[in-house]
């Protein structure tokens, strides 16, 4: 079955580039709208196992193809500070080497394309996508209790995608390429160890080169670009612990961040963090013993981050270290990866809110996913 989606994926593909290789010129123009242009590509390679456990479920290679819509606008504030990038939405489908326990995978993803060190190298790009991943297999006690991989159909898929502008054509690219794509459900529900699907790329992407001409634009810095920022954020996940078909609790996080603007790309972050989990009182109660208090349910933490700013959203890396923390089983050190999106109210008098979602990590084991609102305090 594997075998007949990749014959047919890969004939359909190819059969798209030969015939738009034959009718194009080497010439480069290319798009100056920023309108959007559909991107095919096909995609082969294999199941990773980053765990010692994975290993008796990867079979096989992977297969499958991803269809993007893409455009690249010119003349924003945000895309003039990254050089102009080229965004839009992924469609994904492959195999997974193992369909009996692994199933097949879906995905619809936000994804960015920004140039690598784009003064020096012209023809790399880096991509970055965050979105809904569906596996059609997921762990079964009884039907399928030998694949601890997956235990929800729908997932977060999250997107690394490394390309090379291999072929320039009149009107389009042949880009090849790296791609990692993983799924994981944050430990919403246990067994959690994630899929990474690292495959080869190819595909035909649309040019979409900048207008050529001379513009004026009125010197105003937009307020993201502000060069200190004070917040306070409180957030909110669910976690499973004690598997299989454990209990879920409420996980509650509050924290105070100050950023200090690098450029008009990036930040600095430092904060402090504050945890409540519940979830702590029945590892304690079932592996030490112990009926935990409050008090040893409770974590603070300093951590220091690094931030990408695309306009009104902006991505941060965090790494924590754990002041204080009863439970000493996870290590003192903790990840975090977060989103926040800024509100457009000031006539509401919300200029100051933002929305905000992470993934809280022990490394490569997630611990909770969070999503919260903010307030930044002070801008300047």
């Amino acid at each position: 079955m594997e075998k007949r989606i990749a014959f047919l994926i890969f004939g359909a593909i190819f059969l798209l580039l030969g015939e738009t290789l034959q009718t194009q010129k080497p010439l480069a123009i290319g798009d100056t709208t920023g309108k959007y242009h559909l991107s095919p590509g096909i995609l082969v390679g294999s199941i990773v196992p980053h765990r010692s456990s994975m290993q008796n479920v990867i079979k096989g290679h992977s297969v499958g193809c991803a269809v993007q819509i893409l455009h690249r606008p010119p003349h924003t504030f945000w895309r003039m500070d990254h050089y102009q990038p080229i965004d839009g939405w992924d469609l994904y489908f492959s195999t997974t080497g193992n369909p009996q326990q692994l199933g097949y995978q879906f995905g619809l993803a936000y994804i960015i394309y920004r140039r690598i060190l784009p003064q020096h190298i012209k023809n790399w790009w880096w991509g970055n996508g965050l979105g809904i991943g569906y596996s059609t297999r997921i762990w079964d006690l009884k039907a399928n209790h030998q694949a601890p991989i997956l235990s929800t159909h729908f997932n977060a898929e999250m997107i690394l995608h490394l390309q090379y502008e291999l072929l320039h054509l009149q009107k389009f690219n042949v880009m090849s390429g790296l791609r990692i794509t993983h799924l994981s459900n944050g430990a919403y529900q246990l067994p959690n160890l994630g899929t990474n699907n690292v495959q080869l790329t190819l595909a035909l992407q649309p040019r979409m080169s900048l207008p050529v001409g001379n513009y004026s634009y009125i010197d105003i810095l937009p307020a993201y670009q502000s060069s200190q920022i004070l917040s306070y954020i409180g957030s909110s996940g669910i976690k499973e612990t004690f598997q299989p078909l454990g209990k879920k609790y409420g996980v509650w996080n509050a924290q105070l961040t100050y950023a200090k603007r690098i450029n008009e790309r990036h930040r600095w972050v430092v904060g402090l963090d504050y945890l409540y989990q519940p979830a702590l009182k029945k590892l304690w109660a079932e592996y030490k013993g112990i009926e935990a208090t409050a008090q040893q349910c409770m974590q603070w933490g300093m951590n220091i981050g690094y931030q990408t700013v695309f306009g009104k959203t902006w991505f941060t890396i965090h790494q924590g270290y754990y002041l204080y923390s009863p439970w000493k089983d996870n290590g003192k050190l903790y990840h975090r990866l977060s989103i926040r999106r800024n509100f457009d109210l000031y006539n509401y008098g919300m200029k100051n809110a933002f929305i905000y979602a992470a993934l809280f990590t022990h490394f490569a084991k997630a611990d909770h996913a969070e999503i919260g609102i903010g307030w930044d305090l002070y801008r300047r």
